[in-house]
């Protein structure tokens, strides 16, 4: 029964079928009333029948026809078949033939909006109360007022039921189309952070692997004095370089896409890579700093507490402060790292190297221009995470002309009292 009445409501909504279907029902009883025996009234007795019924049916096809545009303008129609009941009624002395104005009716209750539906209904039902009260009297007045008034009631319930089934539909076929496209985008940016995550893995561990190759064999190229041996370390040295380049390349195209999506930090901060990385690495990288030739100083003052997220991107921070010195500084001879624990949890990290040889290459005229002066994909991506997470990462040249990163990272339950509070 319920998938019955829902095949009908689907019927009843489909507007293009009643646009057709109205009209032909019109015109159906147009052709039922010229059919029967009815005679012309005392004011028409001098017109032959035959014309008399042309005429009565040429203005019911009118009626029929208007019936087609009820779409475009429910409430003009609904005016213009009102007109014609009237008229058409005073002069068949008959208040019968009503088909074409309930169906103006029903459309203009369907489509139109509050207002224009109070006025439709209340032109009909005046035009009809008007003529039933002309033509009856006594007590055939009420009873032919009433089934007159339970017809237009009916129909103004049927196109009412039938309204609010299509907004019902039109609504879930939105909520459906949003809902696949909530999905898509989801699917897209699920993509995208798995792209940023693959470029954030190669920018950080693969251009630091090469960045160290990079500075090792070139300060073991310039202290060997074997021809071959120089040779072979420029060969991989060179080798490392371009590596290096496409490596960049490759996270600039990975991320490319996910710049434009708004992120999110993930539960446990895992956004530049596969894994959480922990302090205890950060000695790996300073190591190898210290192989290509820096002196690399690290303190640590506070109580550090256990934090997954702070840690992993303190390792992060400093990986990439580190890996930039040994990339773009000129002839950098110190790089001094500081951790600084607060006792509410935050931790302020500074990364300072000297950059000493900037005025001597200059001068020599072998001085190039550091990409220190702008902060790249990796800086970029990782001050993202910063400020996701609540922090703040800054980073420009020191006074003493080298580069200092500056990161201040909130510990994660002081950043959820904070939400909290």
């Amino acid at each position: 029964m319920k998938g019955m009445a829902t095949n009908l409501f689907e019927l009843l909504s489909n507007q293009r079928l009643t646009r057709f279907v109205m009209p032909l029902l019109s015109l159906i009883y147009t052709l039922l009333y010229v059919s029967a025996p009815t005679f012309p009234p005392v004011w028409a007795g001098n017109i032959p029948l035959p014309v008399w019924k042309t005429a009565i049916g040429l203005i019911g096809l009118l009626s029929s026809c208007l019936l087609y545009w009820s779409r475009q303008l429910p409430l003009l129609i609904t005016t213009m078949e009102t007109l014609v009941y009237v008229g058409l009624a005073f002069a068949t002395s008959d208040d019968s033939f009503l088909i074409p104005l309930v169906g103006a009716l029903y459309f203009c209750v369907c489509l139109s909006s509050a207002l224009r539906i109070a006025a439709g209904v209340g032109e009909v039902a005046a035009a009809v109360s008007l003529v039933t009260v002309s033509m009856h009297a006594g007590h055939m007045l009420f009873l032919e007022w009433s089934a007159r008034m339970a017809v237009i009631m009916a129909v103004v319930a049927a196109a009412i039921a039938v309204r609010s089934y299509r907004i019902r539909r039109e609504t879930q076929q939105r909520e459906e189309r949003e809902r696949i496209r909530s999905e898509m985008l989801a699917r897209q940016r699920d993509q995208a952070i798995s792209r940023a995550q693959v470029a954030g893995e190669l920018h950080d561990s693969v251009g630091h692997d090469l960045t160290t190759i990079i500075a090792l064999t070139q300060g073991f190229a310039d202290s060997v004095e074997v021809e071959e041996l120089q040779e072979v370390l420029k060969d991989i040295n060179q080798v490392a370089r371009d590596g290096l380049a496409d490596t960049r390349q490759a996270v600039r195209t990975l991320v490319q896409e996910h710049e434009a999506i708004p992120q999110e930090p993930d539960d446990d901060g895992r956004r530049f890579g596969s894994r959480l990385h922990t302090l205890d690495e950060l000695d790996t990288v300073i190591a190898h700093a210290r192989a290509a030739g820096l002196a690399v100083v690290s303190t640590e003052t506070g109580h550090r507490r256990q934090d997954r997220r702070q840690d992993n991107l303190c390792f992060i921070i400093s990986r990439e402060a580190i890996t930039n010195t040994l990339r773009h500084a000129s002839d950098p001879s110190t790089i001094v790292i500081s951790r600084d624990y607060e006792q509410g949890g935050t931790l302020r990290i500074s990364i300072r190297d000297d950059g000493h040889g900037n005025a001597h290459r200059q001068a020599s005229g072998d001085w190039k221009p550091a990409i220190h002066d702008h902060q790249g994909v990796g800086l970029k991506q990782i001050g993202e995470q910063c400020r996701l997470m609540g922090g703040s990462l800054s980073c420009g040249p020191s006074e003493n002309g080298g580069w200092t990163v500056e990161a201040v990272l909130p510990g994660t339950s002081e950043k959820e009292g904070n939400a909290d509070g």
